[in-house]
């Protein structure tokens, strides 16, 4: 006969937090007269000194406060039952992972309250400490009900999240029969993954689960910083709802399609997510688009940061996007391989930015003001739409808060819209009536709001499909799906591999977005203000690796060269095997081997602005005798942006002995040796001229002094690059 598997009432908030909201048991009612009702408590598992937590139960109508035993509050009977399993101690082999990964993380959560309780500033923790509490929190999010309803489908007809198309490829592939098989095995590999300091994790992890789910774990532990909050006034505290740790602040948006009339969200931005410790304490992940000073004195890192900005934000939003806790008085943790000195980082004596195992991190306790915890209750109080529990810890502290919340403006939220719009008021509605309840006289604020009809939502998701399916194609396996093109191999030489292409390829996307967004931001502005704004951020670009700025140079050349509109160009993407993306730049990265690192980038870029212009302006010729008209300025102007602008004289190359040689000639010239007759009438200043001259005598002796350098092909192909699009020459010669 089979056993039979008993049922278990599993945690989706472990007990060791629930304990931080707990107080003893004591019943109102000892007086024996009232053995009845004393026996009727005690069934519900609820006897003297016994842990339980004040909660509001909003699946109550109307809802009521009542205290709710730790043990069967914010669970639900066999969550993590794996029924396909044979025997019943198998199937329960999630929960199981569930206990050991949250023992070893009570542990740090321990050392944390008892750092607080002592009164500590803060506390150290490792590399592994910390990375072991970024997981664990994305587990509390990832473990929750909301994704207990996405997954637990006996069908993949039955799972019907906007990314479906890709789970039921993924069931396919994998053999998987339910979408919950699909949640099981997440869960189980998030739960083994070992977060090696290298990061090899990063590029294992999408091999091993669903695409989607692996990319929101690793932005998840990467993206944001963690910080730890607690209030300033002694009667402030921080409530924990059923869905906590799924909450997040920041912009999000949803729209109706005309056609279907299906409401999807549209785009979500968490600025700021959260994970109530305690009543006292609250970590606190904030997004690195939120300025870092120490960080940003070096300009490489702020050009990081304003490029993840743009991306995130600026490119995704119409308006500027404030957050509701821009002003939260926050720092990143920090550690023991880097100090700040005069405002900037540096590294201590023997480090070189590689992440050890040996790496510790201080995580301070930062005192907020009450607005602030109002605001954080507020946004979870926001979202309790969705959730059957509130729990808090003093009635006092509660009832502030919750009147705070519901006769606060609607900036903090409160705008009743969406799909889950009826919930939405219902919920309102029914805190309103608690807050009535507690002694409230003041009149609670909320707004309803349409949601805005689009044309084409449905095309948009179906889009994103596709890309979303593009990518995972191009990391499956060990990356040998990606095949071996005249691309690739260009980039290769540049030093690139098949494990850093994608990374470079989104890192050149983004710098190309940030480029077209400079233009959009500065419309009205003095033209010669974009101007500098644009140089400035080319410069700081060109500083980036010559492989990351050789992909940034194809969106140049294909957005100059595209017959698409330009408008909105920084959403275009291009395709390496389009022949429209090739130029010389190509060229000059093949010969990289004998061009001064620093130079290459410059090079390049070069290469790519003139060539992309002068295909735009096809019957143009430099070298034309000028008039002394409209015409003649025109070719002026346009034989100086070509010829001079960019990287300079062609004795500062990048070429050693290209170098040499030009300077030997530009000596020569300077001593009389050579007439500007031999120029013709071009119009010109003493400096070009002379510039134009060395660069007609060093291209006379060009294949001869770096000969063997390269191969004759290349050396060729170089030489006409040089001299036709990056230093153009005048095609007539004079002796060397």
């Amino acid at each position: 006969m089979a056993e039979t598997a008993r049922a278990q009432y599993q945690h989706f908030v472990p007990q060791f937090l629930l304990r931080n909201f707990s107080h003893p048991y004591k019943p109102q009612n000892t007086d024996a007269r009232k053995s009845k009702r004393s026996k009727r408590k005690y069934a519900k598992g609820m006897f003297p000194g016994d842990l339980v937590v004040r909660n509001l139960d909003l699946s109550a109508d109307p809802p009521v406060i009542c205290e709710m035993p730790v043990k069967r509050i914010l669970g639900q009977v066999d969550m993590y039952r794996d029924t396909s399993s044979p025997s019943p101690e198998q199937q329960q082999y999630i929960e199981h992972m569930f206990s050991r990964i949250e023992g070893l993380t009570s542990a740090i959560f321990r050392k944390i309250t008892k750092a607080f309780e002592q009164k500590d500033q803060g506390l150290w923790l490792t590399r592994d400490e910390r990375d072991l509490i970024r997981k664990f929190l994305f587990l509390l999010k990832y473990r929750g009900t909301c994704f207990y309803q996405r997954f637990y489908h006996d069908t993949a007809e039955g799972y019907d999240s906007n990314d479906r198309e890709l789970l039921r490829d993924y069931m396919a592939e994998k053999g998987y029969k339910r979408p919950v098989d699909v949640w099981f095995n997440n869960l189980k590999t998030i739960m083994e993954l070992r977060m090696d300091p290298e990061g090899e994790w990063m590029q294992e992890l999408p091999k091993r689960i669903f695409l989607g789910d692996a990319m929101w774990f690793i932005t998840h532990c990467q993206s944001k910083y963690m910080a730890i909050c607690t209030p300033s006034d002694p009667n402030d505290e921080f409530i924990l709802t059923d869905n906590s740790y799924n909450v997040f602040e920041g912009p999000n948006y949803f729209a109706a399609d005309e056609g279907t009339g299906k409401i999807e969200g549209t785009a979500y931005t968490p600025l700021h997510e959260f994970a109530p410790i305690s009543p006292k304490l609250m970590i606190v992940l904030r997004s690195n688009v939120f300025p870092v000073a120490e960080e940003d004195a070096d300009a490489d890192l702020k050009l990081d940061r304003d490029i993840f900005r743009s991306r995130v934000l600026d490119s995704v939003y119409k308006r500027e996007v404030k957050s509701l806790l821009e002003d939260l008085p926050i720092q990143k943790a920090r550690n023991n391989y880097s100090e700040i000195i005069n405002g900037r980082v540096k590294l201590i004596n023997g480090e070189d930015w590689q992440n050890r195992k040996d790496h510790k991190f201080c995580f301070q306790f930062f005192p907020i003001e009450t607005q602030h915890v109002n605001t954080i209750n507020g946004i979870l109080l926001d979202n309790a739409y969705v959730c059957s529990s509130v729990v808090f810890k003093t009635i006092e502290s509660f009832t502030h808060t919750l009147e705070w919340f519901l006769t606060a403006p609607c900036t903090i939220g409160k705008i009743v819209t969406g799909e889950d719009a009826d919930l939405r008021l219902t919920c309102l509605k029914k805190l309103a009536a608690v807050s009535q309840s507690l002694g409230s006289e003041k009149k609670p604020v909320w707004r309803e709001e349409p949601v805005p009809v689009v044309q084409g939502l449905e095309n948009f998701r179906l889009m994103h499909i596709e890309r979303s399916r593009l990518f995972g194609e191009m990391i499956k396996d060990d990356l040998d799906s990606i095949p071996d093109t005249e691309y690739m191999q260009i980039y290769k030489t540049l030093g690139g591999s098949k494990e850093s292409i994608l990374g470079d390829m989104t890192q050149a996307a983004l710098m190309w977005k940030l480029r077209v967004k400079i233009d959009v931001w500065s419309r009205g502005l003095d033209e010669s203000l974009r101007q500098r704004n644009r140089e400035l951020l080319i410069a700081a670009y060109l500083r980036l690796p010559p492989r990351r700025v050789w992909h940034f140079v194809k969106h140049i050349r294909f957005a100059f060269l595209s017959k698409k509109p330009r408008l909105g160009a920084e959403d275009e993407s291009y395709d390496p095997s389009d022949p429209l993306v090739q130029g010389p730049e190509d060229t000059i990265a093949q010969a990289c081997r004998i061009i001064r690192p620093e130079k290459l980038a410059h090079l390049m870029y070069k290469a790519t602005i003139n060539d992309s212009k002068m295909k735009q302006r096809p019957g143009l010729n430099l070298w034309a005798d000028m008039s002394l008209d409209l015409n003649g300025f025109e070719q002026i102007m346009a034989l100086k942006m070509f010829a001079f602008d960019g990287p300079g004289s062609i004795h500062d190359c990048g070429v050693y002995e290209i170098e040499q040689l030009a300077q030997n000639k530009r000596l020569k010239i300077l001593r009389g040796g050579r007439s500007y007759q031999e120029l013709g009438n071009l119009i010109l200043e003493e400096d070009e001229k002379i510039e134009l001259l060395t660069r007609i005598m060093v291209r006379s002796r060009f294949m001869e002094v770096l000969n063997g350098k390269l191969e004759k092909g290349l050396l060729e192909q170089l030489k006409n690059v040089f001299f036709e699009v990056v230093y153009p020459t005048p095609p007539y010669g004079v002796k060397a």
